[in-house]
C-alpha cells in the first residue's frame, strides 16, 4: 500500500462530494444534487482516491458501492461535515435569521397546496433567508431529512423512525369527486361498493391518497376498478373532468375546481377522510434558528389568515 500524500491534503469539498455520491449511489444523481458536471464529480473522488492511495468506491456499472476503505471515510467524512454544519448555524445565530438557508421538503398535495403560501408569507418576514422547496414522495423527503439535506419536511403519515422528530401540523380531507354530468351526482349515502363498476383515476401506489383509498375500500369490502394511474393531482382533475373516471383527492387540491362546479363532491358514506399532516426534523440535529422561527410559524394559526386562505383546517395549537 502506497504511503498517504501529505504533501495533497483532502479537501472539504472532496469530502462533500464523496458523501453525495456514497449517499445517492450514482455520480450522476450526485452531479445534479451538487449542481455540477458529472465529469466534475468523477475527477474530484479521483482525486481523493488517489491522495489516499486506496480505492473508495466500486463502480458497478451507472451504480456505485462503498469499498472497505470508503466505509471508514464515510463515517468519518460525515462526522466531520455536521461538525462544520453545526459551527456554520452557530455562526448563523449570531446573525439571527437575517441571512442564511431554509431547506424544506413536502409530500405531494401539501407541498403543491400549503407551503408555497406558508413559505411566501415567512420570506415576507424575513426577506434576507434563501429557502427552498423540495417536493417527492413521503419517503424521499424524509430520507432527505435522515441525510441532513433538508431541514425539514412535511408529509402525512410520517415514517416511524427513532432519528426523527415528528410534529402534529394540520388536517386534510380527502374526498370523492366527479364531473358534473356524471349520474351519482345528487345522490346521497353511497357506498364505495355502490362505485365498484365505476372506473377510477388514481395517483401511484406510493401516495398517501391512494394509500388512503385501498384501506377505505377494504373496510368496506369493496373492490374497486383502476382505470388510470397518473402522476399527479392536476392531471387527476383535468382527467375527472373530461369524464374519465372517480377520483379521491385533497380537497385543498380541488377546491377551486369544487367552488366553479367544474367537479362535484359525491357523498359516498365513511368519506371524507381526515388525514394528518406532520413536521419531522432530524431529533439529533441542532435546529438552526430559521429552521426553529419557521417551525413555530408554521403552528401558528394566524398564519393561514395571514396569507388569506379559505375553508382550511387550522392547524393543531398544542
Amino acid at each position: 500500500m502506497p504511503d498517504l500524500d501529505l504533501d495533497r491534503a483532502m479537501t472539504l469539498r472532496q469530502l462533500r462530494t464523496f458523501k453525495a455520491v456514497a449517499d445517492l449511489s450514482s455520480f450522476s444523481l450526485a452531479a445534479q444534487k451538487l449542481r455540477l458536471s458529472q465529469p466534475s464529480i468523477s475527477y474530484q473522488v479521483k482525486e481523493l482516491e488517489e491522495t489516499l492511495g486506496l480505492p473508495l468506491l466500486d463502480r458497478l456499472g451507472k451504480r456505485v458501492q462503498l469499498t472497505e476503505a470508503g466505509t471508514i471515510l464515510y463515517t468519518y467524512a460525515r462526522r466531520t461535515l455536521d461538525i462544520l454544519d453545526e459551527a456554520t448555524l452557530a455562526l448563523e445565530e449570531l446573525r439571527g435569521i437575517k441571512r442564511g438557508h431554509l431547506r424544506v421538503g413536502a409530500s405531494t398535495t401539501v407541498g403543491i397546496y400549503i407551503l408555497p403560501a406558508a413559505l411566501g408569507a415567512f420570506k415576507k418576514l424575513h426577506p434576507g433567508l434563501v429557502i427552498s422547496l423540495e417536493i417527492g414522495t413521503r419517503a424521499r423527503v424524509q430520507e432527505q431529512v435522515l441525510r441532513n439535506e433538508l431541514d425539514l419536511a412535511v408529509v402525512g403519515p410520517a415514517l416511524k423512525d427513532p432519528d426523527l422528530a415528528i410534529l402534529p401540523f394540520m388536517s386534510d380531507e380527502l374526498v370523492v369527486v366527479a364531473p358534473a354530468s356524471h349520474r351519482f351526482v345528487g345522490k346521497r349515502g353511497l357506498g364505495l361498493k355502490d362505485l365498484a363498476d365505476e372506473p377510477f383515476v388514481m395517483r401511484e401506489p406510493a401516495s398517501g391518497s391512494r394509500w388512503s383509498l385501498e384501506k377505505a375500500a377494504r373496510k368496506a369490502g369493496a373492490k374497486l376498478r383502476v382505470a388510470m394511474e397518473l402522476g399527479s393531482n392536476g392531471a387527476i382533475k383535468h382527467a375527472v373532468e373530461s369524464g374519465l373516471g372517480l377520483a379521491v383527492l385533497s380537497r385543498y387540491a380541488c377546491a377551486l375546481e369544487l367552488s366553479s362546479g367544474r367537479l362535484v363532491e359525491l357523498d359516498v358514506r365513511g368519506f371524507p377522510i381526515r388525514r394528518d399532516w406532520h413536521i419531522v426534523h432530524l431529533r439529533r440535529r441542532r435546529l438552526p434558528s430559521s429552521v426553529q422561527e419557521f417551525i413555530a410559524f408554521l403552528k401558528d394559526p394566524e398564519w393561514l389568515s395571514r396569507d388569506g386562505s379559505r375553508g382550511r383546517t387550522r392547524p393543531p395549537t398544542d
